[in-house]
């Protein structure tokens, strides 16, 4: 059994919920984003409110009142895939940064929500995401799929899932500069290929990724999935927590195991720091079933998890 990774609280939400293929999460002060990857919507409640699978959710659209998109789970063809969400400080203010997979044309956007405002902007474009599918350290030739996104307040990294052809690569931009309005090609500073664990001879892919700035660590998670594409989805096998240092050196790797040391088939696609106890960090997880039911589960990584084995 991983004694590393201990569950806390593990909830489930059904099919007909609001909560429809939950894809990433992110904290701005107590207030909690949820984002779906076939919704053009945010999720937003407060940790105050202690998350339940009854909680009601405040719906935040994605689209200008002029787009009138519908708040409702979308068609895999004509829904934004926004995998990513992660806080950023933008302009001095904490904003939440939502990128799209980049896997279809439909797919080419980030956007920058700013909470004390409620305002909505584009940050990156499809020409950014054209520059992005065409840097081989990122993809290694494969399709585009963006996952994960995390910053250190000064650098954004990009993730690739990478499970397609095992390259896992990052690319880090200056955030400062990406304010100032460069494109990405231009705000590149450097690139990084991680090491990833399998499951049975099947690759894992990043799914998310937090910055943890208090231990200078990237905490990740990967999930295992048979599928041969970066559209179709496939046999959940397990997830993974991982530690890497900033420039990329795997340090922990973790499965996600239950009460009984068995594999958790469950695909944990966000994650988000909550609080630091005296036995280690508590994070915040949310899965997508690909059209089953979404689950958010705390789990606490003791401190030993931060170790390199």
């Amino acid at each position: 059994m991983n004694t590393a990774i201990r569950i806390l609280e593990r909830f489930v939400f059904s099919q007909d919920s609001d909560v429809s293929a939950l894809s990433g999460v992110a904290c701005i002060g107590d207030d909690v984003y949820f984002v779906g990857d076939d919704v053009r919507y945010l999720l937003k409640t407060n940790r105050k409110n202690n998350i339940t699978s009854t909680t009601v959710f405040e719906k935040i659209p994605l689209s200008e009142p002029s787009e009138q998109m519908p708040l409702v789970a979308l068609s895999k063809e004509k829904k934004p895939d926004f995998e990513a969400l992660t806080c950023i400080i933008f302009n001095e203010q904490p904003q939440l940064l939502i990128m799209g997979s980049g896997s279809t044309e439909n797919r080419k956007q980030a956007l920058l929500y700013n909470p004390s405002n409620n305002q909505i902007r584009t940050l990156l474009d499809a020409a950014d995401y054209h520059f992005l599918e065409h840097r081989f350290e990122l993809t290694g030739g494969a399709g585009l799929n963006i996952e994960a996104v995390c910053s250190d307040y000064r650098h954004l990294y990009i993730f690739q899932r990478g499970n397609i052809n095992r390259c896992h690569g990052v690319l880090v931009f200056d955030l400062e500069g990406i304010q100032a309005g460069k494109p990405l090609k231009d705000a590149l500073i450097n690139s990084l290929n991680l090491t990833l664990p399998e499951i049975e001879g099947s690759a894992s892919g990043i799914s998310d990724a937090y910055f943890l700035a208090d231990k200078n660590l990237i905490v990740a998670t990967a999930a295992v999935e048979q599928t041969l594409n970066s559209y179709d989805d496939g046999v959940v096998l397990g997830s993974f927590i991982l530690v890497f240092s900033p420039d990329g050196k795997t340090l922990a790797t973790h499965l996600i195991q239950d009460a009984k040391g068995q594999t958790l088939p469950i695909k944990v696609e966000g994650i988000t720091w909550l609080e630091s106890r005296a036995d280690g960090e508590v994070f915040l997880l949310v899965t997508d079933s690909d059209g089953g039911d979404s689950e958010v589960l705390t789990v606490l990584l003791s401190s030993s998890a931060f170790a390199k084995p």
